[in-house]
């Protein structure tokens, strides 16, 4: 596995300011080329470096920005209900940017549905902030749960979920036929899953040969939120928009001119933290502080061992170089990138 794919290394080349050049000039690509072409695969043109930096819309490094996580499940919760006229909007639009090209048709209507209990007791302890009944434009049914996932086991986890849903639809009795709603799991995870550059993967039940959809009943959508790069411009895909809002919204001072949209805006009421309780600020605040305290294990492990560091500063550098090389960029154009991925350490 190359250095670059190894959790531990990841803050560190953050730090470094090589994150942005580490995903080559494609950040947000995440459908690998295929002689199939299945709708979901797009081209991104390079960034060049005034579109790289952002730095403007960050607050510094241990301050809190105006507003919250929305991992923070209660965050999500205010942001997505779909009990509220602003929720509902916020999750139709969540869910039909992150489900396009799985899903065939639009979800219209959207309701949260009481998860049930199974003999394991599993419902109570998973990660899942929604679960959803969901009506499409042909007035067709499908479940949906998002989550945000622990790392043990997270595959395995995603396969026991889907199984749940499924199995939830049967009804007592001889006469039931089996006619399951397709179901998805959309699930956010803060590290890396796959050993890939790719921050969005989508899977479903394939023929191994055609690569063609055997049937719908069980299909994920796996965000890495650790790949998704520091950057975002206007004419990037609405998925892009909001992967970098679940990335770095708690980061952000402002949107940059990329968000500036009335369907992102709508979601900046939601995520202040002036509307925060007294209790709730606490509470978001301790778990805000626990995620730092590993970040700051992270840059002293950096500090402690920088031979080490150097090591994987070169080793980028040389996989960037050549990325470029291949690319057929020139000389003077690689020696421009690389000075400003100095500069920005």
């Amino acid at each position: 596995m190359d250095v670059q794919n190894k959790r531990c290394a990841d803050p560190i080349l953050e730090k470094l300011r090589l994150g942005n050049f580490y995903n080559g000039d494609k950040p947000l690509v995440w459908i690998s080329d295929s002689p199939k072409s299945n709708g979901l695969h797009e081209n991104v043109a390079p960034y060049n470096g005034e579109e790289c930096d952002l730095s403007q819309y960050f607050v510094k490094e241990g301050e809190f920005g105006p507003y919250a996580s929305f991992l923070y499940d209660k965050t999500f919760k205010k942001a997505f209900s779909p009990d509220t006229v602003c929720g509902k909007r916020n999750l139709l639009n969540l869910l039909n940017d992150m489900l396009e090209g799985q899903i065939p048709q639009k979800i219209k209507d959207v309701a949260s549905q009481q998860p049930e209990l199974n003999e394991s007791g599993s419902k109570v302890s998973k990660s899942s902030i929604l679960d959803l009944h969901c009506r499409d434009e042909r007035d067709n049914f499908i479940e949906i749960e998002v989550q945000i996932q622990r790392e043990t086991n997270f595959l395995k986890r995603l396969v026991f979920y889907s199984s749940q849903m499924i199995v939830q639809q049967g009804e007592p009795g001889p006469d039931w036929d089996y006619d399951v709603k397709p179901v998805y799991v959309i699930s956010f995870a803060r590290f890396r899953v796959f050993d890939d550059n790719r921050p969005l993967h989508r899977a479903g039940i394939l023929d191994y040969e055609t690569a063609d959809r055997l049937i719908d009943s069980a299909n994920f959508t796996v965000v890495e939120l650790p790949k998704v790069a520091r950057m975002i411009r206007p004419n990037d895909s609405e998925v892009a928009k909001w992967m970098f809002i679940f990335r770095y919204l708690d980061r952000l001072k402002e949107f940059p001119p990329a968000l500036k949209t009335e369907k992102f805006e709508g979601l900046l009421p939601f995520a202040k933290l002036a509307r925060f309780n007294k209790k709730e600020l606490k509470r978001y605040r301790y778990i805000m502080h626990l995620k730092w305290d590993r970040y700051a294990q992270q840059l002293a492990f950096a500090e402690d061992n920088p031979d080490f560091i150097k090591k994987i500063e070169e080793k980028v550098k040389n996989a960037i170089k050549r990325n470029m090389q291949k690319k057929k960029l020139s000389p003077d154009v690689i020696k421009e990138c690389l000075e400003y991925s100095e500069s920005k350490g």
